[in-house]
Order: C-alpha cells, then structure tokens, then sequence
C-alpha cells in the first residue's frame, strides 16, 4: 500500500512583495521586486520569476540521503504482514491471556495504537525539532523494535508499540523533509519512490514468510520468527547511520525556523550547485516567511470554507483503510488459510505473490498520472475494486481448488487496483485540496481507522467468514464511491488558486 503524503497546502498561489536587504543574523528574509513574483505552486515549492534551474552537486550522494530518508517507508510495508505470518510461532512461546482471536486482534492494533500515538505527538514535534531531529526520535523509537525479539507478551506488545510511534512520526515528516531538501526537478521522482519502498518492504515481509514453509522454522523451538522481527531495526539504524552520522543532513527551512540561518545555507551548500545556493536559501527564508503568514488554526478546518474538502480527505482514509485490502494483507496469513486450506506451503506462495502484485503499479503509476486527471482515476479504481469484491463474495461460497485459484486471482487485481488508483490518489488529493493542518487532521484519522479494523477483522473472519466480511467491504466502497461522485472535482492542472475556486474556498 502506497503511503505518499507531499508536504502540500491549500495556500494563495501567488503574493508579491518589495525589495528590501536585511541582514542575516537578524533573520529578515531577502525579498523581491514586483517583477521577480513569488509563486507557491500546487506541490507546495516556491518559485521566483526568472530563477535558474537548481542542480545538486553530486547526484550519488544527493540519492543516498534521499533514499535514506525515504527508507522508513520500507519498514511501513514491512510492518504490515510479518506478524501475520509469525502468528503461529509465536503464539506457541508465548502464555496468552484470551482466546488466540481475541490475541491476534490485539497485537496487531497495538502497532496502529503506536501509530495513533506517534502521528498525535508529531504535531508537537514540528513546534520544536527540526525535520532530523524527528527522525532521530522516530529512528530511536524504531530501534527499540528490536526487543520485541524477546519471547514474552508484554515485551512483545510494548516493543512493538514504539514501532508504530516510529511509523506515525516518520509517515508525517518523511515527505516535508523530502520536499523541504529536494530540488524542484526531482521531486517527482523521488516522491514515486515511497510507494516503492512501501510496496519492496511489503515484498521482503513476504519473501522472509518463504521461511516458515520449513517446519523446523515453525513452533515452540524456532528461532526464525526473532529474525523476521528483528530486521525494522536495521532499516532505522541505516537511516540514522547515514542522514545523522555520515551527512550530518537537516531541513533548511526547519533550520530557518529555529533561527540557524547560517547552518541552514551550508546544507543548502552542500547538496546544490554553487551557482543555486543563494537563490535556494532566498526561497526557503521566503518559504518560511509565507507559513507563518498564511498559518491556519485546528479549528478553522470545520468552518463552512474547509469542510467539504475535509470530508473528502476523510473519507479517502477510510475507503483506503476498510475496503479490504489493509485487512488482507495485515491478516494475510489467516485470511489465505480459509482458502488454502491450512496448507502452509500454499498460503506462503499465496502472500508472496500478492506481495509482488502490489509491487508492481510503483513501475507504471506515473504514467497513469500524468495521462487522466485524479477525479476519473479514484471513481474508476473504485468501480473496478467493487466489482473485484462481488467476485470474491461469489467465490467465497465453494471450496473447490478450481475457484479458489480464481478467486486468488480476482484477489492480486483487486490488490493491483488498489495499488494504482485509491492508494496513491488518497496520498496526493488529500494535501492538495487540504491545508497543513487539514492534512495532519486526515492522516490522523487513518490511523484510527486503521487501528480499529485491526482489532474487529479476526472476529469478522471467524464469525462472518471471507464471504460476510467482504460484504461489509463491498458496502463501504459502495457508499464512498456515491459520495467522491457527488463531492470530487477534477483539478488536474489547476493551481491552488483554481483549486480553491472549484471547492469554493477562494478569498472573498
């Protein structure tokens, strides 16, 4: 699942101001004539009239720190279905206090209970860290996984609690820190990138699951689920290792803000060309100057102006949430049980191959975007998934191995729309119709629903079974489908002033 959230804001998209000097120490941003106009554009990156093309240095270098940024996302997708397929291992060296449902409910909504948490405390983060700081805070949060290795259910659950805390704060500053680092003509293709690293951490979970064909890495005397719950750690000692030890890498403009102009333009200098310093650090003064001018309150967004779009961000969370794919592949295991019929070996090969189907639209999506406008791509994703669904009900009535197959495969196209049209539409419309905080507000809520689709869906499968429990997916995804059709406006190749005469929240 493809979780992209760009640093976007429903902000004017032009404002001109005067020419004046002031001086750096005193933090007074340089300014410019009428004629060199500043522009927001709809991806949030300001702009002046006439600027040079910004370059970076050495692009070897400036791709490892982007990729080490980004590398958080790998432990995302990889925190999705390792547990699933661990459940049986570790259960067997465990002493649990309920029923092995009611248990398997609960140490899966601990992580998103983490992510809640992390996401929350983030909103105090951005006041008073800068964009590293955070990710150290993340990364450290993300290390402690590691215990979790520990053969005992509170060490267990509290260890991976501190994974979601890493997951909500990183989700939310992974992609200001990459906007606020990355040139402009980059950006594109490094922001494609999360739903990559989500999808390849995603895959390997699912690769490492190959383990547990073997019996002897199955039961009360393995050893092999402590390695499949020990790898987060390294992928957040990686990113620790390289922005904090080797780069020494920060924000600009978060340096900006906590008044170290001088630090911020030696990152400038460092990562861009000489030639682009000056101008890169006028714009993030610039840039820091408009947020603090055009700075919106929590409440403002349920006034009449920002509800519809709130609504819409909102939804788009909980569509992407309760369809049914995050419940497939967070329960992957128990869920391919049902069809495979307790065959280990089958199940495996059925959650890797899913893993790989999921992977696959990162390669083409950009294609699809640049082609139709997102309003047409999220309606028709929508109808195919609810078709998709109808099938797999229908399908969920006979146990012979001729439907199940099709049914899988029904399953890997569902999943592949997913991956293609309601993944990465919820990540790019929400921060672009939404203001910073309307955004925050959304990606908060998506946690919420996360956390409680985690704890009901084991109760559903047993109770329900495949075939009730995607008509309750079915149902939502209709109800959505009937809403974005009645609230969702194209804003392809609108700017943010358009956008917000479209959904009516322009300036009076």
């Amino acid at each position: 699942m493809q979780h992209q959230l760009p640093f976007s804001t429903n902000e004017l998209e032009h404002f001109e101001i005067e020419h004046t000097h002031g001086s750096l120490s005193k933090f007074k941003p340089p300014v410019y004539k009428q004629k060199d106009q500043l522009i927001i554009d709809k991806t949030h990156t300001v702009q002046l009239d006439h600027e040079i093309d910004e370059d970076v240095n050495s692009k070897f270098h400036f791709t490892v720190i982007m990729v080490a940024i980004l590398s958080g996302n790998f432990g995302l997708g990889y925190s999705l279905p390792y547990l699933s397929m661990s459940f049986s291992t570790v259960f067997s060296q465990i002493e649990l206090k309920g029923s092995e449902t009611s248990e398997q409910g609960f140490f899966s909504a601990i992580l998103s209970i983490g992510c809640l948490v992390g996401a929350i405390f983030t909103k105090f983060l951005l006041k008073y860290t800068t964009r590293n700081q955070s990710l150290i805070i993340a990364d450290f949060c993300g290390f402690l996984s590691i215990f979790a290795v520990i053969p005992n259910r509170e060490v267990i659950l509290t260890f991976r609690f501190f994974y979601g805390v890493c997951i909500g704060i990183q989700t939310i500053i992974m992609p200001i820190y990459l906007k606020e680092l990355c040139p402009q003509k980059y950006y594109d293709k490094f922001s494609v990138m999360s739903g990559f690293f989500v999808g390849g951490g995603l895959l390997f979970a699912n690769f490492m699951g190959l383990g547990y064909i073997n019996s002897d890495l199955r039961g009360k005397d393995s050893h092999y689920w402590q390695i499949v719950f020990a790898i987060p750690a390294v992928v957040f000692l990686f990113r620790f290792t390289v922005l904090t030890i080797l780069y020494k890498m920060d924000s600009p403009i978060s340096l900006i803000i906590k008044h170290k102009p001088i630090k911020a333009k030696g990152i400038i200098a460092y990562i861009y060309q000489p030639v682009c310093v000056e101008q890169a650090f006028q714009k993030s003064q610039l840039r820091v100057s408009y947020d603090e001018e055009h700075k919106e309150g929590i409440m403002s967004l349920f006034t009449r102006k920002n509800r519809k779009t709130l609504a819409i961000g909102c939804v788009l969370m909980f569509v992407y949430t309760w369809c049914g794919l995050f419940a497939i592949f967070s329960y992957s295991s128990q869920f391919f049980a049902s069809m495979s019929d307790g065959d280990v070996t089958l199940n495996t090969f059925f959650t890797l191959i899913l893993g790989i189907v999921q992977f696959t639209p990162a390669f083409i999506s950009s294609f699809v975007y640049r082609k139709w406008g997102k309003r047409i791509i999220l309606l028709s994703g929508l109808f195919f998934m609810i078709i998709c669904q109808i099938l797999i009900i229908g399908l969920s009535y006979t146990d012979v191995m001729a439907a199940v197959i099709v049914k899988f495969i029904v399953i890997c196209l569902f999943s592949f729309l997913y991956a293609l049209t309601l993944g990465p539409i919820t990540w790019s419309m929400t921060p672009e119709i939404n203001s910073s905080e309307g955004t925050y507000f959304c990606f908060v809520t998506l946690y919420a629903w996360q956390l409680l689709v985690l704890y009901i869906f084991p109760f559903m499968l047993s109770s329900l079974q495949m075939s009730g429990s995607f008509v309750v997916f079915a149902i939502l995804t209709v109800s959505s489908i009937l809403f974005f059709y009645f609230s969702v406006k194209e804003t392809k190749g609108l700017n943010h002033t358009e956008i917000d005469k479209v959904y009516g929240k322009e300036e009076k």
